[in-house]
This record gives structure tokens, C-alpha cells and sequence, in this order.
């Protein structure tokens, strides 16, 4: 990656993983390793530095080697945007862009910062470029300026909630991505079962 491309990795894994029986998703294991390890393995070689948004689990997301983010109390149970929202006073005053990632999308394309971030750089008054197959964005892996998160309390604030509408309420733009199931999501245990296969297939 060229150090002309100023971008932190946020991997959200602060979530309660309802409809994974409550597990922590990035704790969960595909092909005998944590996702979270899969979603590192696919950001880091694309990014300056990589931070984890987590609230439980703490000191096994610490050992991963990156510093560790919970959700500050008044953002608490507010979903992904939590994680922006506290971490909004710092980030947004750092030079640069912010590419969010979800704990549990381990098959993410090398590629993916590369092309949202051309996005931004050939229209400066773009904020927000995100990736869409087809007719279905990934607001999840969302790469944005950094001083754009300065706008996410007040948003909050508002009542508030989605990340997608907090994406529409910006200057943002899709790219095109060809790669459907590489932006797949171990959302449940079936799509978890999913990608076990699709991963030994590869193999």
C-alpha cells in the first residue's frame, strides 16, 4: 500500500450477535480461526492502521495487537454508528479517510480501499464512498473522510439510527463492486455454514 493513502481501518465488532445466539461474531470461528482474524487479514495490507470497536471480550480483541474502542455510554446499544459516534472527537480531527468494516465479512476484496477511496479522491466533494453489487449496497463497508464523522453525534441526537441513512443524509456515491460474495456476511449460523463450504472450496 502507498503511504499516500492516509486511511484507518474501524472494524465494527461491538455488536450483540442476536441472530448468531448472541455470540460475539468476531469471536466466532470460520476454518479453525476468529473472524475477526479473517477481516484483519483482508484490511490490513490495504490500510496505515487498523482499530477494533468491541464491548465485550476486551482483552482477547487486545491481543490482537491493535488498540481496542468500546462504545462511549451514551451511544451504548445504538448499533455501527455507536462506534463512529465515540469515536468521533478523535478521528474526525485526523487527516485522512475512515474505512469501516464489519467483524464479520471475512472475504473482503483486496482491492476494496483502493477503489472507494479513487472514488473520493477524483470528486473532492464527495464525503462517503461505499461499495454496491448490483442493486445492493454495503453501507457496512463504507469508506468515509474523516472529518465527515464530526456530523454523526448530532445525528445520533437526532433519534437517529442507521447507518445507511446517515450515509443518504451525505455527500456519498456507490462504486461498483463484480464480487457479490465477497462482501458476504456470517450474519447467522446458516450463512456462517456458508462460508465454511465456500472457504473449503477454495482451499
Amino acid at each position: 500500500m502507498s503511504d499516500a493513502l492516509p486511511v484507518t481501518a474501524l472494524i465494527l465488532a461491538g455488536g450483540e450477535g442476536r441472530r448468531m445466539g448472541g455470540q460475539d461474531k468476531g469471536m466466532t470461528r470460520l476454518a479453525g480461526q476468529p473472524l475477526m482474524h479473517h477481516v484483519i487479514a483482508r484490511l490490513r495490507p490495504q490500510v496505515q492502521q487498523l482499530l477494533i470497536s468491541a464491548n465485550r471480550n476486551l482483552p482477547d480483541y487486545a491481543a490482537l495487537g491493535y488498540p481496542v474502542h468500546t462504545d462511549e455510554t451514551r451511544w451504548q446499544s445504538m448499533g455501527p454508528m455507536a462506534a463512529l459516534a465515540s469515536l468521533a472527537a478523535t478521528l474526525a480531527h485526523t487527516p485522512g479517510y475512515v474505512q469501516l468494516a464489519p467483524c464479520d465479512a471475512p472475504l473482503l476484496p483486496g482491492h476494496l480501499v483502493h477503489d472507494l477511496l479513487a472514488t473520493l479522491q477524483q470528486n473532492p466533494a464527495l464525503e462517503i464512498a461505499y461499495p454496491q453489487c448490483g442493486d445492493r449496497p454495503q453501507p457496512a463497508m463504507a469508506l468515509a473522510k474523516c472529518a465527515t464523522l464530526a456530523s454523526v453525534p448530532a445525528y445520533l441526537a437526532s433519534g437517529q439510527r442507521s447507518l445507511r441513512g446517515w450515509i443518504a443524509s451525505r455527500a456519498a456515491q456507490a462504486v461498483a463492486f463484480d464480487d457479490a460474495a465477497a462482501f458476504a456476511n456470517a450474519n447467522d449460523p446458516a450463512a456462517l455454514l456458508q462460508l465454511e463450504h465456500l472457504l473449503s472450496h477454495d482451499a
